[in-house]
């Protein structure tokens, strides 16, 4: 906490509205004559689609924060923190206008904002759709009741700390290296980097600002860990590029582990200077937190291309290492006191696989494949149900309900089963 506040006291509101004042720029004075010609000469036809799908969810995204940021600017009541959401206002309809630009005059895309915007749909990811309705759910709700502390709190977890401060930097630190390292688009090269200055000053004051909000309410805090264990696995999809070609990045030469790895690593952080812990948020409190953030981002990438997230339109198809990943996680999550009241084995009986079991001995547990022998509770299913139940894609109970889960045990076991895996 010591090191939280000290970073909180170096963060002043005034000191991010200096810096607005002295890097101001223009976008409608970015010269992109050159990135014309680059455009038509340096770059493939794959290559060109790969950064239209890329800079298409920057242009979106912009036009939607520019959009969503007036009912968190109402509900400030503080005028530091009103003067600097006034600048981010600015910002985000600057960083559109950037965008926008580039997409119509470089990459030839409509003739007008709304003919541009229209012609970079069919770039959105279902992850970015989904995010994206989010962020205008909770900031409309937020407009309505401006004085809900709550809904403010979301409202900065989920635009400063996962759209600006997870999503849109980690994809401008692989813009900006691939932009340098190949020595092309100039004009976009320095727009790119007045967004990215842009856009740490937005995150450093929304963390201070929902930081404080946070450690003030036992409520705030609640309302910001039940909007991230929402949005997260929706957000797992934004950069999942069209049919999965890693084409897409590994272009430019980097790889999709990289971006997520990074966006990893920046959240966790943000977490750490608002003073909350990582295991507190459901999606990192079911990872190995021991492994590098290259390999949790490895074992992320499996269960997207096993359909198990990412997309929620596509139907699982757990692979082996997919179900290993998922029965990982199962045993950081699971009730080990009631795990131990069984006093036995809790099995899976796949009907379309080979079966799995968990056993908790010394306060630990194990998951295993094949049968357990003799089970305290086994549950029968799918693999592709059992996966949308074990990331909270499909709520338990109406998989009981739909009698596509099936619980095999003593009265007492059963009746335990929804505090072992909250499937009450």
């Amino acid at each position: 906490m010591d090191e939280v506040m000290e970073r909180r006291e170096s963060i002043s509101y005034a000191k991010l509205y200096r810096q607005w004042e002295r890097f101001s720029w223009s976008a409608t004075d970015i010269d992109f004559s050159r990135d014309i010609v680059d455009w038509r000469e340096k770059l493939d036809d794959k290559q060109r689609d790969a950064l239209l799908w890329n800079y298409s969810l920057f242009l979106v995204g912009e036009e939607a924060v520019a959009r969503d940021l007036t009912p968190v600017l109402d509900a400030a009541e503080g005028f530091p923190e009103s003067l600097f959401l006034t600048t981010q206002i600015v910002d985000e309809a600057r960083h559109h206008v950037f965008f926008d630009r580039f997409v119509r005059e470089v990459a030839g895309l409509g003739t007008d904002t709304a003919s541009t915007l229209g012609a970079v749909d069919s770039y959105l990811t279902w992850g970015f759709r989904q995010v994206f309705d989010e962020l205008d759910r909770v900031t409309n709700a937020l407009r309505r009741r401006p004085t809900d502390k709550a809904l403010l709190a979301q409202s900065l977890a989920l635009y400063h700390v996962v759209v600006e401060g997870m999503l849109a930097i980690a994809g401008q630190h692989f813009i900006q290296r691939y932009l340098e390292e190949k020595a092309m688009l100039p004009g976009f090269f320095a727009g790119i980097n007045n967004v990215a200055r842009d856009e740490s000053r937005h995150v450093a004051f929304g963390i201070a600002f929902l930081g404080d909000l946070v450690r003030d309410s036992d409520e705030c805090r609640a309302a910001a860990i039940e909007l991230w264990d929402r949005v997260l696995p929706w957000a797992v999809g934004v950069f999942i590029p069209p049919n999965f070609d890693r084409d897409y990045t590994e272009a430019f030469g980097f790889t999709l582990e990289e971006i997520y790895a990074f966006g990893l690593r920046s959240f966790e952080m943000k977490l750490g200077r608002m003073g909350i812990d990582p295991e507190e948020v459901a999606l990192l409190r079911r990872e190995d937190r021991s492994l590098p953030y290259e390999e949790r981002a490895r074992r992320l990438w499996v269960l997207i291309e096993a359909g198990i997230l990412g997309d929620d339109r596509r139907e699982p198809e757990p692979t082996g290492e997919a179900l290993e990943i998922l029965f990982d996680s199962m045993t950081k999550s699971i009730d080990l006191d009631v795990a131990r009241s069984l006093k036995g084995p809790i099995e899976w009986r796949f009907t379309d696989g080979d079966p799995w079991h968990i056993v908790v001995t010394n306060g630990h547990a194990e998951a295993k494949p094949g049968l357990a022998g003799t089970p305290a509770l086994t549950l029968e299913t799918t693999t592709s149900e059992w996966a949308k139940i074990a990331v909270e894609r499909t709520h338990p109970v109406r998989s009981l309900a739909g009698r596509r889960l099936r619980l095999r045990g003593s009265l007492a076991a059963k009746a335990k089963a929804s505090k072992l895996f909250k499937l009450g």
